[in-house]
């Protein structure tokens, strides 16, 4: 987190747009710049009180979230999803069968998610596990005490983990962090 990395961040006066909303799957006919995105690098402060957001080709510091005001990061029902799915095809290679074909049932379990895919435009379930698949956009957001939530776009999977990750330690630590902060003050 202390480096820099880069992801989608949406635009706060998007939703007065009316366009497509960004959807993972759907990134091939709507990626998330059309979706009301834009590419961002984002970055821990050195001093871990705040996490800068900045545009990729201008100088400055577009947006500063302090971590007392983050209060949790959101993973969509979308994402998650599509996190089980490519999670299920790892363990079934990993248990010695590579070329058996898994169907989206034993995926997901139920009928009503045909419903689901459905709504998503995905009709043939064999196509729509490609889609799960091969998806490798991940979709978060910041929840934040004051002023809603900042929601982002990540273009692979460790960028995803990494601040999803980060963000729970630095809430789950938050008081040992100021005190490891004031202590770090001291020694310089």
């Amino acid at each position: 987190m202390l480096q820099c990395s880069f992801v989608y961040k949406k635009f706060t006066n998007y939703q007065s747009l009316k366009r497509t909303a960004f959807d993972p799957l759907l990134a091939n006919v709507y990626p998330p710049e059309v979706c009301g995105y834009g590419v961002r690098s984002i970055k821990l402060h050195s001093n871990l009180d705040k996490i800068e957001i900045r545009h990729t080709s201008k100088s400055g510091i577009e947006q500063s979230i302090p971590i007392d005001s983050i209060l949790r990061p959101i993973v969509p029902q979308i994402t998650m999803d599509i996190l089980r799915v490519q999670k299920k095809i790892i363990e079934s290679h990993h248990q010695g069968s590579p070329g058996e074909k898994i169907q989206m049932t034993e995926i997901f379990g139920d009928l009503s998610t045909k419903a689901l895919l459905a709504k998503r435009g995905v009709n043939n379930l064999n196509n729509g596990l490609e889609k799960y698949l091969t998806c490798s956009y991940y979709s978060f957001s910041i929840l934040l005490e004051k002023n809603g939530k900042v929601e982002f776009v990540a273009s692979s999977y460790s960028v995803f983990k990494e601040w999803i990750n980060g963000i729970n330690i630095l809430l789950k630590y938050k008081k040992q962090l100021f005190k490891l902060k004031h202590k770090l003050k001291l020694v310089d």
